[in-house]
């Protein structure tokens, strides 16, 4: 069934990630952090976000840079999820540059600025996150 194909997926996860798949660590950080496959564990989340960002990952970042933003699993700290954020859309991680727009529009972890946040979007929509046109 599902879910013995999702406990499946995480043991060959595991194995990716041991072996230096980066993005591996990320989606074994998604499935931990949804309880997918395994109990739920946002720490044990964090962890393979930051493992995956630290290899290269940019999905890891974003989603470390969520984990920090919203305080799960790590304290709340809204400038590292900006820091994250934007290591994601340097690196050409599309949703970091449409999370890191969105605390510009808030000034949140940064400060407040909204021309920096629509071109933010703009990048984002630009570099193929549809969702991002709309903002």
């Amino acid at each position: 069934g599902v879910a013995k194909d999702k406990r499946k997926a995480v043991a060959l996860y595991e194995q990716a990630c041991t072996g230096g798949v980066m993005m591996s660590c990320f989606n074994l950080g998604a499935m931990y952090e949804e309880g997918s496959g395994v109990a739920k564990d946002p720490r044990k989340a964090v962890a393979l976000y930051e493992q995956g960002c630290n290899g290269g990952a940019m999905a890891g970042c974003s989603n470390l840079g969520m984990m920090y933003d919203d305080g799960i699993g790590v304290p709340k700290d809204e400038l590292k999820a900006a820091a994250l954020f934007e290591q994601a859309c340097t690196g050409g991680f599309m949703m970091g540059c449409s999370n890191l727009g969105a605390m510009y529009k808030e000034g949140s972890g940064v400060a407040k600025d909204k021309r920096k946040a629509r071109a933010l979007y703009r990048q984002a929509c630009k570099g193929g996150l549809a969702a991002a046109c709309n903002l």
